[in-house]
């Protein structure tokens, strides 16, 4: 595994550390309103959590096919793209149509653990060489 892969890996770890802290809370907060309040903010983190590591796998996969194949790599990014959009219509129609989960805790948790992610993701460890050259 490269070292930019490896950074992916690392930073996928701390999304999901994030995202469990979100879950707890979520459902904490949810329960006082009622248990199926729960049980709709714990699908809407599920979610959440399942692009993450989609993300993640395509990220760390697109970064090994970019040193043989930039072309390839792209491509694997584009596709994974359209994966987990069409994974996430899926999950939110099964969470709310098939279950009927309630929409405001699923869609809010679902909202809040992304925002999560997105912020726990950013940070200096890309994995990439430093530049070592000094003046």
């Amino acid at each position: 595994m490269s070292r930019m892969a490896e950074a992916i890996t690392r930073r996928g770890r701390r999304v999901v550390t994030i995202q469990l802290i979100v879950l707890a809370l979520a459902v904490g907060g949810a329960l006082l309103h009622s248990p199926h309040a729960a049980l709709s903010a714990a699908g809407g983190v599920a979610v959440a959590m399942l692009l993450a590591w989609m993300l993640r796998r395509a990220m760390a996969r697109a970064t090994e096919l970019a040193v043989e194949s930039p072309q390839q790599s792209m491509n694997t990014m584009y596709l994974g793209a359209a994966v987990r959009f069409v994974a996430l219509l899926a999950l939110m129609a099964v969470g709310l149509g098939l279950l009927k989960l309630d929409a405001r805790f699923m869609v809010g948790a679902f909202v809040v653990a992304m925002i999560a992610g997105v912020l726990a993701a950013r940070g200096q460890d890309s994995g990439r060489p430093t530049d070592q050259t000094t003046d």
